[in-house]
């Protein structure tokens, strides 16, 4: 686990965390659910500005796990009331909204550990267990709920922190499931070589296999963040892992909060050290929002880019759905 801490952080536990007799969520109930295709309605999540004309719906599912949004609490796991938190709904709009449409996507709402918890590793893993459980019992619903259709993993940050651990000891240990699984975009924490039962993408077709990069600023190697040889970045402009920068005309926009696809043409991207590395033209006025680390742009950054490639992908594979 990654310990990293966001800068949103005010109220933290006070005391040790505490293993109750857990109650399981029920995942038939509604209101346990973020976003479900067959509920709520997909082009809520879109961009403003984004033509939906040219889309179609695959047979294909997503899994979505949101990352972090319990940072003012003195509880390690969120309760259920924390479920109408509307950074969840941020998520959703800033990174699921990649598979809207699509896909059929199912976030689930999930009583997540407290973003402290990767500082205070005794008591985070208690917490990080109790949130896994409720990723685990979603994960079963979901996967009985889409029939035998093939399925995506998506996550970010604390996210992905459930995402590995579901690939290593549910999906990879049942061989239907393993044959089930089309594609894990698994962002924003370090992903090292075999790491997971599943290889890392290598080009723009490839499926069943892990995409996952962490963004920072150029020439930044962040602290208390691991990276190094063995770990594996992929660049979402060129849709590979090698160390070459990309170029800044194949950028295709950033997704703001206000839900508008702007400044296309704006970045370009490398691979380094498992890290992705970006860099703006000096005369941007992105410049103004420059920062070391995007850990939480790293879908907006290339929220088109990501959704183009997963076209791509599924109309490549079509005989593989």
């Amino acid at each position: 686990m990654n310990t990293q801490i966001s800068k949103l952080e005010t109220v933290i536990p006070i005391n040790n965390f505490i293993d109750k007799n857990k109650i399981d969520l029920n995942y038939e109930n509604i209101n346990n659910w973020a976003f479900r295709s067959d509920i709520n309605n997909y082009q809520s999540l879109l961009p403003k500005n984004y033509d939906i004309k040219n889309d179609s719906l695959f047979n294909i599912s997503v899994f979505y796990i949101h990352p972090t949004t319990l940072f003012n609490s003195t509880n390690w796991n969120a309760d259920t009331a924390h479920f109408s938190n509307s950074l969840i709904n941020m998520c959703l709009e800033n990174q699921a909204s990649v598979f809207a449409g699509l896909t059929s996507l199912y976030a689930p709402h999930y009583r997540e550990m407290h973003i402290h918890s990767y500082n205070d590793t005794v008591n985070g893993y208690k917490a990080y267990d109790f949130a896994f459980s409720d990723i685990k019992s979603s994960f079963n619903y979901f996967i009985n709920k889409i029939g035998n259709s093939k399925f995506i993993l998506a996550s970010h940050s604390q996210g992905t922190n459930h995402a590995k651990r579901l690939i290593n000891e549910v999906i990879s240990i049942d061989s239907t499931l393993s044959d089930r699984f089309f594609l894990g975009y698994l962002l924003g924490m370090d992903i090292a070589v075999n790491e997971l039962s599943f290889d890392f993408c290598k080009c723009s077709t490839d499926i069943k296999c892990i995409i996952s990069w962490r963004t920072f600023n150029n020439e930044y190697y962040p602290k208390n963040w691991n990276y190094g040889s063995k770990y594996l970045s992929f660049n979402p402009i060129t849709n590979n892992i090698d160390t070459l920068w990309s170029n800044r005309s194949k950028h295709l926009g950033i997704l703001f909060p206000n839900k508008k696809i702007l400044f296309k043409n704006s970045l370009s991207a490398k691979n380094e050290k498992g890290l992705l590395w970006i860099k703006f033209p000096n005369n941007l006025i992105l410049n103004f929002y420059k920062n070391d680390s995007y850990h939480r742009a790293d879908y907006n950054l290339f929220w088109l880019n990501i959704r183009k490639n997963l076209i791509l992908r599924l109309n490549y594979n079509k005989t593989n759905i």
